[in-house]
């Protein structure tokens, strides 16, 4: 009891210090007070952030071994490129305060030559650690790693369970190695005793792929992977092979098919996540999906780290414009980063979110209903 309260006696000076002008973020010691901080900060709707990210997004590579029709990577001037030591290495302060880091990006993740060290070293500081595959060069040796250096979780981008139509939609996808490689990785977490990581599968729905659904909670259930997230396509304006593959009211008997998908997920004992696809098919209005949620938390709790030295507000990839970028990479510091979170355009970007005076990039965010619908990571 007596360290309980003194452990309340200590966050309440330091916040009583924050509201004096004393403490500042760079004083966090604790993840337990990262969060604290923040919460206390969020429920008085304060543009101030006294806490640190919470969550840190890490872009360790933005290259691809696949060409994904819709996906962003190949026609940005960002990608290409591998993290340099000196970023990756001033995002492991920010890590010792944050409860979750992702290491992947726009990218495929595993094609960085230390993946398993990187998931080492993040994981060594006590985050919980995840990130999104293609699959197709998870090889025994980097399961084995991944799996002994306590990677959290793993989802895999499937987006059919038809081999030919996965390799239409994901160019230089190979539906039996992937699958192959998932079962390797489950058979070596048997071997070693561990339930981590955790797996789940990822689909991008879009009109071509939209009656496969039930195959792909089949195909999961196979695999011996019970959770299913299916998210609707962006279409970009820019990527001319997709503008006919938008999912909306539309679509012929999308009810029906959700309803089928539903109900072999319930048969074969697979959790999934249809949520952004009813709003998207249903033609929600963003307004009233949004009206009665927190104003998006994730600019006063989430970090976005490029390969190439680009900072974002949040994990929206569609957004354009950096909020900053470290000017050298190569011998980057944790507190150019901490400079970046405390920056008088990121402080003005959390005044307006808190005022519902959401930029451009945020609109187009809540209309394809990709942000939060509730304050997640404040129950971190």
């Amino acid at each position: 009891m007596l360290r309980n309260r003194a452990s309340k006696l200590k966050l309440y000076v330091k916040r009583v210090l924050h509201r004096k002008g004393v403490y500042s973020s760079g004083s966090v010691i604790s993840r337990e007070d990262n969060i604290s901080l923040y919460r206390s900060s969020r429920a008085a709707r304060r543009a101030e952030c006294p806490n640190l990210p919470l969550n840190l997004l890490v872009e360790v590579t933005s290259r691809c071994n696949l060409e994904c029709r819709m996906c962003n990577v190949h026609h940005n001037t960002r990608s290409g490129r591998m993290i340099p030591d000196g970023l990756l290495d001033a995002t492991l302060d920010l890590a010792k305060t944050a409860s979750v880091v992702y290491p992947f990006g726009l990218g495929e993740p595993l094609l960085h030559p230390d993946i398993v060290g990187i998931v080492r070293r993040y994981k060594s500081l006590g985050a919980f650690v995840g990130f999104v595959t293609n699959g197709m060069l998870l090889t025994e040796k980097i399961s084995g790693g991944l799996i002994a250096n306590g990677l959290d979780h793993l989802t895999i981008s499937v987006d059919a369970a038809d081999k030919a139509l996965l390799s239409q939609i994901r160019r230089g996808a190979d539906l039996d190695r992937i699958s192959a490689n998932i079962r390797t990785l489950i058979s070596l977490k048997k071997s070693l005793g561990s339930g981590n990581p955790s797996l789940s599968l990822s689909v991008v729905s879009q009109l071509s792929n939209f009656t496969e659904m039930k195959g792909i909670v089949r195909l999961a259930r196979e695999l011996g992977i019970y959770a299913v997230d299916f998210s609707p396509i962006t279409v970009h304006e820019h990527i001319s092979e997709i503008q006919g593959e938008a999912l909306g009211p539309g679509v012929a008997d999308w009810r029906e098919i959700l309803s089928a998908c539903d109900l072999e997920a319930e048969a074969r004992g697979v959790s999934i996540d249809t949520r952004r696809l009813r709003y998207v098919l249903g033609g929600s209005s963003p307004a009233e999906v949004y009206q009665e949620v927190v104003p998006c938390p994730e600019p006063f709790c989430f970090m976005v780290i490029r390969a190439n030295g680009d900072v974002f507000p949040c994990c929206n990839w569609d957004v354009k414009r950096p909020i900053a970028t470290v000017a050298s990479p190569d011998k980057a510091s944790s507190g150019d980063l901490r400079e970046i979170w405390k920056s008088p355009d990121w402080r003005a970007l959390r005044e307006r979110i808190i005022l519902g005076d959401y930029p451009e990039e945020c609109v187009k965010c809540m209309t394809n209903y990709t942000r939060p619908y509730d304050d997640r990571p404040a129950a971190a």
